[in-house]
């Protein structure tokens, strides 16, 4: 199927990318304000419900990981799952972004919240999965990838465009914004699914044997270069959850410039659209680790300088801090999931098996915990700590702790991300020789 990976594959591949990006965007950042503040539950309880509900991934994501590997269909290994979880999403969608208020409860945002996630791993598992399989070579897996970041960031773009838009019109409720952006998540899965299911070759694969949870945890022990992987994806799931999570709390109490975060995350999502093309030139000339390095570097020194330099009320300067953050946004993403392509060729080569979809339950599994673990953590530390609350007058002595933590947890969760990426051992070149071994047996 590598040989078959022209920009019509590439685009049609990463079509269903597009909603993936519009619903994980407002998940991340509106979710956690609207249930807080609007409908009442109180700050530690939304992030210990998020925080649960991931935590549930840890026995989801390995058994998905397990069945799409071990379950192809007539249409192929996993175009049928890809196709599967979009009903579940879009059920989920519905509930948690236009819920009735009289329903919601804490046990109807954790019960929805599964089912969001079970649909989201279904998805992301198959879909990344797929993409290893496309493509075979060290940096054409690095454009699969960045093609799929890229689509993401447009679909975070295009939604953030809808709050952005109604404030313009005037000061509109949180809760009519969550509305239409759920409704627009409900048009484009569907309308991109398509492409996604009729548009990219796909195969059963000829493998009958799959890791089990206690085989993948094995895996995990034994291998060294799949733990730091693990590792790295971890600490950068937790620097972008923490951040994403107090956005709209940063901006409406540090900045005081609440009627401009809508506007400033859509500039976001736009540098980091832009900015893609250049860090897989990057990647392709100095490497995948390399790269990954240059923006960790950058992001934590940019995020841990805010702190210094916050001003309420000054607009250029959020809006340029919000800038210079998004350019970063698409690389850490991009760079590990083709990290992680690579390492499923080490195991097709010791044991003549495809087991991309445990792999990749592996890593989506500890992303959610890095980004569950963050949510949890800084709003619980917000709240039990610094006395912070939303919709709330806070004193300054709370502000000031808010901003403490959006500014320094993600750089120490930055800086911990270059222990496991010192003397990574997996090389373009150590690929390539994988890749030769793999072709003699083949």
């Amino acid at each position: 199927m590598a040989r078959q990976l022209n920009k019509r594959v590439l685009a049609s591949y990463s079509m269903v990318a597009l909603p993936i990006g519009a619903m994980a965007m407002p998940i991340a950042i509106y979710l956690p304000p609207f249930y807080s503040g609007s409908l009442g539950l109180s700050l530690a309880t939304v992030g210990l419900i998020f925080t649960v509900a991931r935590v549930w991934d840890l026995v989801t994501d390995p058994i998905m990981g397990v069945v799409i590997d071990r379950y192809g269909s007539r249409w192929g290994q996993y175009k049928h799952w890809v196709a599967l979880a979009i009903p579940l999403l879009m059920l989920a969608v519905y509930k948690l972004f236009l819920p009735n208020p009289s329903d919601v409860s804490a046990l109807y945002l954790g019960g929805w919240l599964l089912v969001l996630y079970v649909g989201y791993t279904m998805l992301s598992i198959s879909h990344n999965s797929w993409g290893s399989v496309l493509a075979g070579d060290y940096d054409e897996r690095s454009k699969i990838f960045g093609w799929r970041e890229i689509f993401i960031i447009l679909g975070m773009a295009l939604v953030l465009a809808i709050p952005a838009a109604l404030d313009l019109s005037r000061e509109t409720p949180i809760s009519e914004k969550l509305a239409a952006m759920g409704m627009f998540c409900l048009v484009l899965f569907p309308l991109t699914v398509l492409p996604t299911v009729l548009g990219v070759p796909d195969k059963p694969s000829v493998s009958t044997e799959t890791l089990g949870l206690q085989d993948a945890l094995e895996l995990v022990r034994s291998n060294p270069t799949l733990w730091r992987l693990l590792f790295a994806d971890f600490t950068t799931a937790f620097a972008m959850s923490a951040t994403a999570a107090l956005y709209i709390f940063f901006a409406t109490y540090a900045f005081e410039l609440k009627d401009h975060a809508s506007l400033a995350l859509l500039l976001y999502f736009l540098a980091g659209f832009l900015a893609m093309p250049a860090w897989l030139k990057l990647a392709y000339r100095m490497g995948k680790v390399g790269a990954i390095r240059v923006a960790i570097g950058y992001t934590m020194l940019l995020q841990a300088g805010l702190f210094f330099v916050t001003d309420p009320g000054n607009v250029p300067l959020f809006w340029g801090y919000t800038f210079l953050a998004g350019l970063a946004f698409g690389a850490g993403p991009t760079l590990l999931h083709s990290m992680m392509a690579d390492l499923t060729d080490i195991d097709e080569s010791k044991t003549g098996q495809k087991r991309a979809g445990m792999y990749f339950a592996l890593l989506a599994t500890v992303n959610k915990l890095g980004g569950a673990s963050a949510v949890g953590l800084t709003l619980t530390l917000a709240d039990r700590l610094f006395g912070f609350t939303p919709g709330l007058k806070n004193s300054p002595e709370a502000i000031q702790g808010l901003l403490v933590i959006f500014c320094f947890a993600p750089a120490a969760a930055l800086a911990i991300t270059y222990l496991p990426l010192h003397r990574y051992p997996l090389s373009k070149e150590k690929q390539a020789e994988i890749k030769q071994d793999l072709s003699e047996k083949a």
